[in-house]
């Protein structure tokens, strides 16, 4: 009996930590027309020497001091062709749904739409901005950011 309970504690334990690891680009590498990049929380360390990162505008570089300390990873989907942008918005709408996504900001302007949608109150956020022209992107933050933090980056 006790050996069963630690085989059902060990799996518990690696699937808590297998979902904790699940990236929504995963899904979208290797397949044809997809672009996926996946910046990690080392990367977002080097990128923001200093407290900086980006280029001038704002009023000068973006700042985000302890900002890059709370994301765990950054990633980046895009597509250009229609059937692989539909695929990726039908996967955003279905995540967004089912994870209970608030939504932040949504603009439609002149055949350009983009939506920032926001998933707070756990261990972990998550931010997603979903823009749509010619191609479709996805921008996720995951980490322990806030609203205020990212509000703090463009003032």
């Amino acid at each position: 009996m006790k050996k069963t309970i630690s085989i059902l504690i060990l799996m518990l334990m690696v699937s808590m930590t297998t979902s904790a690891q699940e990236s929504f680009a995963k899904q979208f590498k290797g397949k044809e027309g997809f672009s996926c990049v996946t910046i990690g929380k080392a990367a977002m360390k080097l990128m923001s020497s200093n407290g900086k990162l980006g280029r001038e505008g704002f009023g000068g570089k973006l700042n985000i001091g302890n900002f890059a300390d709370k994301i765990e990873r950054l990633e980046i989907v895009t597509s250009s062709k229609p059937e692989a942008s539909y695929k990726l918005l039908e996967a955003c709408h279905a995540w967004i749904e089912k994870d209970g996504f608030e939504s932040v900001i949504d603009v439609d302007e002149e055949g350009q739409q983009a939506s920032i949608y926001a998933r707070t109150g756990g261990d972990k956020n998550v931010f997603l901005l979903l823009a749509q022209d010619e191609e479709t992107s996805v921008i996720i933050i995951y980490g322990t950011m806030t609203l205020d933090d990212i509000q703090g980056v463009i003032k």
